[in-house]
């Protein structure tokens, strides 16, 4: 049986005046003291579920959006064995933000973006919507999982895009989600990177890698916030490093 190191930790950063990124781990969610790390140790026993949900700034209620969502698939999470079961958690959560939405006139087009990680014994399944990323460093290499739902620059633009093409909830009518899904081969001493785009709109990946790369999880999450909030720190910024641990 495998074991899967977490540390995780939230931030609103240096501009915005309140946090609306949301991060679960096996199903607790994140409620603790701003920009101080959470650490846990999970048997593969049932599917180990990580996620990051990003609420949309500039629309109403984005943490609200967030939080919803991440309890969605924080209550699916012991049924989540393959890739279906995940899609399905997804667009469940899709739904909630939406049924929520309709509960206050105020609160119509709030909406999130999420990433979410689930290994399960051997298998790691990773599901996104928005611009929220997960990355993989194996072998010291950090290759992204995930697929940012953005448009390609043209030929001469700045490669940083700020529209976001699909999220869960988001707009004023219910609207359906296609989720990025990629299920492969999980390795002893693989590493996960789950974070909102306060890290990566503020970071090179080359940057990223470098600091992620520390043997101390905990270092290099604390590393990879420093950095952050160095850099600017003009969003939230949340970020997650899932180890995969020797069977025991």
């Amino acid at each position: 049986m495998r074991r899967i190191n977490v540390v995780a930790v939230t931030h609103r950063g240096r501009e915005r005046d309140h946090n609306e990124d949301t991060v679960s781990v096996a199903g607790f969610q994140s409620g603790v003291v701003e920009g101080q790390p959470v650490r846990f140790a999970i048997d593969t026993v049932r599917p180990v579920t990580c996620l990051v949900a990003d609420g949309l700034g500039g629309h109403a209620e984005g943490g609200r959006a967030s939080r919803v969502a991440a309890a969605t698939i924080a209550d699916a999470a012991p049924l989540l064995h393959d890739s279906g079961a995940l899609v399905k958690a997804v667009r469940a959560a899709n739904d909630a933000v939406y049924d929520e939405m309709a509960h206050d006139r105020a609160w119509t087009g709030m909406g999130s973006a999420i990433v979410v990680l689930v290994i399960v014994e051997d298998r790691m399944i990773c599901a996104n919507v928005g611009d929220s990323r997960c990355f993989l460093l194996r072998d010291g290499h950090l290759v992204q999982l995930s697929i940012d739902d953005s448009p390609a620059p043209e030929a001469g633009q700045a490669t940083i895009a700020t529209v976001v093409t699909q999220t869960l909830g988001g707009r004023p009518d219910r609207d359906g989600v296609e989720p990025h899904v990629l299920e492969a081969e999980v390795r002893t001493g693989d590493r996960f990177l789950l974070c909102s785009d306060g890290l990566t709109d503020e970071l090179t990946p080359e940057h990223i890698e470098e600091l992620a790369r520390a043997e101390d999880p905990a270092a290099a999450v604390a590393e990879l916030l420093r950095a952050t909030l160095d850099a600017g720190g003009h969003d939230n910024v949340s970020i997650m490093l899932a180890t995969v641990e020797e069977e025991r």
